[in-house]
């Protein structure tokens, strides 16, 4: 997987990395990490932060500096929160891929080496370099806000009113990007599944209501929030309300 290093800022922050993993408490269970409560015991979370490993279902400062540090070089971008769930694990991935590591969603002593490394490399961008979020990115953002308050209407695919796959076919259209009609479409043959959201991403749900694959979505705004139309309308929304959580299915960019 390549990603690009453009935008990487550089960012020193793996000694504040370590030392969060060592002093920092660690808890379990967060945003999309399937972690049984009865199974995560206090003397496993305490072995995991002393020996400078970290993995799903922790949550602490060292996750939040490992989550910022991630993000620095473009492999996080949902919101930072200290929760090592499923979005972390992927990044994390991601991150072992490139560098040619193991690729086991676990940042233990090897990844941050790795982090510490890359960090050390890492240089401003210039004047003349793109910034992290695109113009068609923001045009997407732009126009999905313009609509917020415009009524539901099943089947509705004009600001006259919007059904949840009307109004992001709607919104990419406006930007020269054609969509499939229905959601479960959509996943299925549009764009690139992509570990965790940015901004002008569409993230997917399914069993909202009774039919099979991808059944309600929303564009990606930023700060952990979709705009999409529900039932009331078009609205903003916090992904971190249990009801996305419980149905959330993954993210698709159609840039």
């Amino acid at each position: 997987m390549n990603k690009s290093r453009l935008n990487v800022r550089k960012t020193v922050v793996s000694s504040t990395l370590v030392a969060a993993m060592v002093f920092s408490p660690v808890l379990s269970d967060g945003a999309f990490a399937q972690v049984d409560s009865n199974e995560v015991k206090q003397s496993d979370s305490v072995s995991s932060s002393s020996n400078n490993v970290l993995n799903s279902g922790d949550r602490s400062e060292a996750v939040t500096a490992l989550q910022t540090e991630l993000e620095s070089l473009g492999y996080y971008t949902y919101h930072v929160d200290g929760i090592f769930g499923q979005i972390t694990e992927a990044a994390v991935k991601d991150f072992q891929e490139d560098e040619g590591l193991t690729v086991d969603g676990i940042a233990g002593p090897e990844v941050m080496s790795a982090l510490s490394a890359v960090d050390s490399g890492a240089t401003e961008p210039t004047s003349d370099e793109e910034p992290t979020e695109s113009a068609s990115q923001s045009e997407v953002v732009s126009i999905a806000k313009s609509l917020i308050g415009t009524p539901y209407v099943w089947g509705g695919t004009t600001p006259d009113g919007f059904d949840s796959s009307g109004f992001i076919q709607y919104v990419f259209n406006e930007v020269g990007v054609d969509l499939s009609r229905t959601e479960r479409d959509m996943w299925k043959y549009d764009g690139t599944e992509v570990a965790s959201p940015a901004i002008g991403d569409v993230v997917f749900f399914e069993g909202t209501y009774d039919v099979e694959g991808a059944s309600h979505s929303g564009i990606y705004i930023g700060d952990n929030k979709i705009i999409h139309a529900g039932s009331s309308g078009v609205e903003v929304s916090d992904l971190s309300y249990d009801f996305w959580q419980d149905h959330y299915l993954g993210v698709k960019s159609f840039k």
